[in-house]
C-alpha cells in the first residue's frame, strides 16, 4: 500500500480490524466496513477507537459514502465472497479520489484450480471445508483474466500484481507450510489506480 501517512483509507470487508490497526499504525485514517457484527466487535476491541467501523453489506451500494471522499481503499480476501462485485467495484470507483488507489488480495486462480479441479476458466460458486471440516467457507473461483476484467472494467488501472510468498520465519514455526507455500502459489495480491474516467 505504499506511504498511507494522512490518508482517508476505506477498508472493505475489515474482519477484526487487523489491516485498520496497521494503517493507523502508519498514519492514515481509516473507516472500516464489515457485515459480521462479531468481527466488528473484535475491530473495535482492537482499534479501540483509532478507526470509524460501520456494519455494513458488501451486497449493497456503499450509500454512506460521497464521491472521491478517500484516497485509496483495501480488500482483503474479500472479493471472491461477494456476488454483486459489478456493483461493489463501480462504487470503490466512485469513492475512491480520481488518482487514488485500490489493493485487492484473492484466493490464487491456480490453488482453486488444483483444489477443485474441472476447468481452470470456471466461474462457479465453491465448496472448501476449513477447521478439519467442522466448518465449510462459500466463494467464486474464477481465472485470472476474469479477477482482472472484473477490476479493469470498474475503471482502476493495474499498477502491480504480487503472488505473495511466506517470510522465513514461517520456515521454523510450520516447515510444511512454508515449502508448500513457496512451491505452488495460494495468494493473489494486486495493486491499481483509479482511471480518471472511472466512478
Amino acid at each position: 500500500m505504499g506511504d498511507c501517512q494522512d490518508q482517508r483509507i476505506l477498508d472493505v470487508g475489515c474482519g477484526a480490524g487487523h489491516y485498520a490497526a496497521e494503517l493507523t499504525a502508519r498514519g492514515a485514517s481509516v473507516v472500516g466496513i464489515e457485515g459480521s457484527p462479531r468481527l466488528l466487535e473484535h475491530a473495535a476491541n482492537r482499534l479501540e477507537g483509532r478507526a470509524e467501523l460501520r456494519q455494513h453489506d458488501l451486497e449493497t451500494p456503499l450509500a454512506f459514502a460521497d464521491d472521491a471522499s478517500f484516497d485509496g481503499a483495501v480488500m482483503a480476501l474479500v472479493i471472491h465472497y461477494v456476488d454483486a462485485r459489478d456493483q461493489l467495484l463501480a462504487e470503490l470507483a466512485r469513492v475512491v479520489r480520481p488518482g487514488g488507489w485500490l489493493v485487492v488480495s484473492t484466493m490464487h486462480p491456480t490453488a482453486d484450480w488444483n483444489r477443485f479441479g474441472g476447468s481452470y476458466y470456471a466461474v462457479e460458486k465453491v465448496d472448501r471445508p476449513v477447521a478439519k471440516g467442522r466448518w465449510r467457507t462459500h466463494y467464486w473461483r474464477m481465472p485470472l483474466e476474469t479477477f482482472l476484467g472484473e477490476l479493469l472494467g470498474a475503471g482502476f488501472v493495474l499498477e502491480r500484481l504480487v503472488e505473495p510468498r511466506p517470510v522465513p520465519e514461517l520456515q521454523k514455526l510450520d516447515p510444511e507450510a512454508h515449502d508448500k507455500l513457496h512451491t505452488a502459489p495460494c495468494f493473489l495480491s494486486v495493486r491499481l489506480r483509479r482511471g480518471p474516467n472511472a466512478g
